[in-house]
């Protein structure tokens, strides 16, 4: 694929990647000369109110017989739900490395999980993202100047725009921050999951 091949970095295997997350989950500030200056683009801003439905009794009629058979039917999520889960890239500054996982949207649990691709039957869990512990998440409109050097060097000039990261706090209360780099397949399907992200988290 042109996506694979137009990148020279390597590919690594889920057991390597995984030690390399757990690696990557104490990195220091020391990976900025300062810190950014901008203002991130953070999961703060309530999410917009809804219209009003027109005030017509025939288009009343269909919302409400619709909304009863939704609630008689069960949540069905698409293959491009967050919720389902999504393909994207996970990279790896120390590596130089780009893995192919897949992320999901856990409601219930308010997490997000990413997982590696290798074994669909028994999905290996390389990363996991209490929503509530997000601190920060920065997409390349921010700056390049807010991801890692060697992120951005991962990346074709095409990518940037799927690109964004999370930063958020982990149990080790000695701990630093974690930085996961992820790369989604455009900047609308990236966009797509921050607002979902923030509409889970706010709700």
């Amino acid at each position: 694929m042109l996506f694979w091949s137009s990148c020279c970095a390597p590919s690594v295997d889920p057991d390597q990647f995984r030690l390399d997350i757990s690696t990557d989950e104490h990195l220091s500030s020391e990976l900025y000369d300062e810190p950014p200056s901008v203002i991130p683009t953070l999961l703060v801003s309530q999410p917009g109110g809804k219209a009003g439905v027109a005030q017509v009794p025939k288009l009343k009629q269909l919302v409400a017989e619709a909304e009863d058979l939704c609630q008689d039917q069960p949540t069905v999520f698409t293959a491009l739900s967050p919720v389902a889960g999504r393909k994207c890239t996970l990279l790896s500054e120390s590596m130089g490395a780009r893995m192919e996982v897949k992320y999901a949207v856990d409601e219930d649990l308010l997490q997000l999980t990413i997982q590696a691709t290798g074994n669909p039957e028994q999905p290996e869990v390389l990363h996991r993202c209490p929503l509530m512990h997000i601190e920060d998440i920065y997409i390349v409109e921010d700056g390049e100047d807010c991801f890692p050097p060697g992120i951005i060097e991962l990346l074709t000039p095409e990518e940037k725009d799927g690109l964004f990261m999370i930063v958020h706090s982990v149990d080790d209360p000695n701990a630093d921050v974690a930085h996961l780099c992820l790369v989604e397949a455009s900047r609308s399907d990236r966009d797509n999951l921050l607002e979902h992200l923030r509409d889970v988290t706010c709700s």
